[in-house]
This record gives C-alpha cells, sequence and structure tokens, in this order.
C-alpha cells in the first residue's frame, strides 16, 4: 500500500492553525513529560484504551492487506511469539507491560513458558492478572535490579522505549538480565534519520505529537540504532512502517472533525481530561508525518553476544 509524500496537500499549517484554536501550543511543547506525567496519562486513559481496543492493547496494528482488522493489534504478539518458540524459551519478560494483554497472549498460549511483565502502574486487567504463568510488578524499566540477572531468553517492549530519555541505560539493564544469546526485541515508532531538515512547521508537528503521546521527545531512529549496537548484536531491523498505515488512520476523522469545530472541541476539553483529549492531537497529526517520511515505526530484534 503506497502513500505519495505531499507536502503541498496534507494542509500542515492548516492543521497546526486548527489545533493552536483548541490547545495552547507552547505549553504543550514546553510542559515535561516525566515519570508522574507518564503515570498520569496511563492512569486517566485507561478507560480511553478500552475502548480503542477490549482486550488492553494499546499498541497501532500491523496490518496485512493494507486494510485495518481488530486482529492487527495481535501482530506484534504473534511476531513475538515466533521467536518464543523458535528460541524454546522459558523466561520472558516485558517492558511497559500496561493492561497485560501481551503478556496474556502468550501466557495462554505457552504455559510451559513463565512471563514477568513490569511497568510504572502495574494494573494489569484482573483477567490477564489471574494467569498462573504470568506475574506483573511494578518498577520502571531504567532499574530491573528485583529480576534475577543472566535468566531470560527474551525480554521485548512495545510502544514503551520512546517513553525513555535514557534508552543507553534501559538497555544496559536488558542485557544484565539476558542469558548469553538472548533476544530483546523492540517494536517502537521514531523519527526517520534523513537528509533533509525539519521546517519550523514540521518541529511543531514533531514536538505536538511527542507531547500529545506523553513523550518528552521520540528520537530518531539512527540515534537509538546507535544506542543499541554498543551493548547488542542487531539481528533484525525492519521498517513496518507502510503496514502500520491502516491503524493510523482509523480515527483520523474523528480528529479532523473534532478541530473543524473549535468552539465545540474547547466546549469538550472543559469536561474531558486534558490527557484523554490531547490524544486528538497526534491522532491528527501522525499521519502527515508518516506522509512526510518523518515518522516510522520499525521492529528490531537485539542480540546479546556471550
Amino acid at each position: 500500500m503506497k502513500h505519495m509524500v505531499v507536502e503541498d496537500a496534507d494542509n500542515l499549517e492548516s492543521c497546526l492553525c486548527q489545533v493552536g484554536k483548541v490547545f495552547d501550543i507552547p505549553s504543550m511543547l514546553s510542559g515535561p513529560q516525566a515519570r508522574p506525567q507518564i503515570i498520569h496519562y496511563y492512569f486517566i486513559n485507561r478507560l480511553t484504551l478500552l475502548f480503542y481496543n477490549w482486550d488492553g492493547f494499546f499498541h497501532y496494528g500491523i496490518s496485512r492487506n493494507g486494510k485495518y482488522e481488530a486482529d492487527d493489534h495481535k501482530a506484534h504478539v504473534r511476531i513475538l511469539e515466533g521467536y518464543v518458540r523458535q528460541t524454546n524459551a522459558k523466561k520472558v519478560m516485558e517492558l511497559g507491560s500496561g493492561l497485560g494483554p501481551n503478556i496474556a497472549f502468550l501466557a495462554t498460549r505457552n504455559p510451559r513458558v513463565a512471563f514477568d511483565g513490569v511497568d510504572l502502574s502495574n494494573k494489569p486487567l484482573h483477567r490477564h492478572a489471574k494467569l498462573p504463568n504470568a506475574r506483573f510488578c511494578f518498577g520502571d524499566y531504567h532499574d530491573l535490579r528485583q529480576f534475577e540477572d543472566n535468566s531470560y531468553d527474551i525480554v521485548f517492549v512495545i510502544e514503551a522505549l520512546c517513553y525513555s530519555t535514557d534508552k543507553s541505560r534501559v538497555l544496559r539493564e536488558v542485557r544484565k538480565k539476558l542469558r548469553d544469546g538472548g533476544l530483546f526485541i523492540v517494536i517502537d515508532g521514531y523519527q526517520r534519520d534523513r537528509a533533509k531538515p525539519l521546517s519550523s512547521s514540521e518541529e511543531a508537528m514533531w514536538g505536538l505529537i511527542a507531547k500529545s503521546l506523553a513523550c518528552e521527545t521520540i528520537e530518531r531512529v539512527d540515534v537509538v540504532e546507535d544506542y543499541m549496537q554498543k551493548e547488542f548484536s542487531v539481528v533484525v531491523a525492519q521498517d513496518l512502517t507502510e503496514r502500520v498505515w491502516p491503524s493510523l488512520f482509523r480515527f483520523e476523522p474523528l480528529a479532523r472533525f473534532y478541530f473543524s469545530h473549535p468552539a465545540f472541541a474547547r466546549a469538550v476539553n472543559t469536561f474531558v481530561p486534558h490527557d484523554v483529549v490531547k490524544n486528538t492531537v497526534h491522532i491528527l497529526l501522525l499521519p502527515i508525518s508518516v506522509q512526510r517520511q518523518i515518522g516510522c515505526y520499525f521492529i528490531h530484534v537485539l542480540q546479546k553476544d556471550g
């Protein structure tokens, strides 16, 4: 499914103007997005996440045929399950396990594998937390000392490494926990590495996308790959951007309606929490960023050398 870069037709300037009629853009761009803000964002969005996907999957779907299907949200865990079975893994950890759907899917289908999840909220859905081979722990992935060193076959993270402003530290922590030959699998969004610098409007767009997702910043993929290569061998680096297009566009018409009626949007903002309504910003702008070859989505499979 090919999408052309249409910088003159995507109405970025108009979109930013519409966002500015509803939100205080300078305040959004300057606001901190550290641990307290991230915890609050996910706490306040808990019901929103379940509206997005009842099983608790909050990540974008990976589509096979260019059309969004509900099952697309399970593509990530099906990829992970392939590595679990291929490596005959016995012990697996997820960073940023959230409501627990990824571990629940894998634990149900792989009952002889022990799964640990670590998250700042430590509030998985009750039906996920009851699984006998799944354990959900409170913690920060920058400090994994509560988990045994050299004991995991696979560690994975889906759309959560982006919240770290010290990814080198996370990578070092994960390396300690993995056995020799163990895998760290990262599926996440990034800014694409490209020669053409961002315009001022594109910089504003990219900053708004990050802050509306409760990220301090979303780094370039080549910068993050440099961090990865210092601790691991990169086995796979696959660009999945085209395959998340259908999921990216799923709610875009609603966001366009919201911002095209600023009086209505401001009225909504008076009774809906800011951390909920600000999601409309990245829903509106992410598709433009991908069209302009700025945003991208990758899977990296990293291996700990012996």
